[in-house]
């Protein structure tokens, strides 16, 4: 139950979804975001899905890289994520990985919900 309440994917319009990320994001709750997410979306039947990042306070590298593979699974089912939110040592992690260059964001979920809604 506390997992389910720790990935909430939230309709704004029925094209648009929010997931607020809060807190810390082990590889237990990764793994279960991708699953809980995925299946979400699927459900909901948007066409984008606003992950915002800004009250994330830890992440791994693992963990970092798991983020990214849920964009793009979301990507083959027709959902496109726009990241807001992104902390500098998020940002940090993600360029040494290699990953996240082909992925929108925004500088916060105000200018995401601006441009897209």
């Amino acid at each position: 139950m506390i997992l389910e309440l720790s990935t909430p994917v939230i309709l704004l319009t029925a094209e648009v979804a929010l997931l607020p990320l809060v807190g810390e994001i082990d590889t237990n709750r990764a793994k279960y975001m991708l699953d809980n997410v995925l299946a979400q979306c699927a459900k909901l039947g948007g066409e984008y899905l606003f992950t915002d990042m800004s009250g994330v306070v830890i992440i791994d590298t693992v963990v970092d890289h798991r983020i990214f593979n849920i964009v793009n699974s979301l990507r083959l089912l027709g959902v496109e994520t726009i990241l807001s939110g992104i902390r500098p040592e998020i940002a940090q992690t993600a360029t040494q990985l290699g990953i996240g260059f082909d992925v929108k964001t925004t500088q916060s979920l105000q200018v995401a919900v601006k441009r897209y809604i």
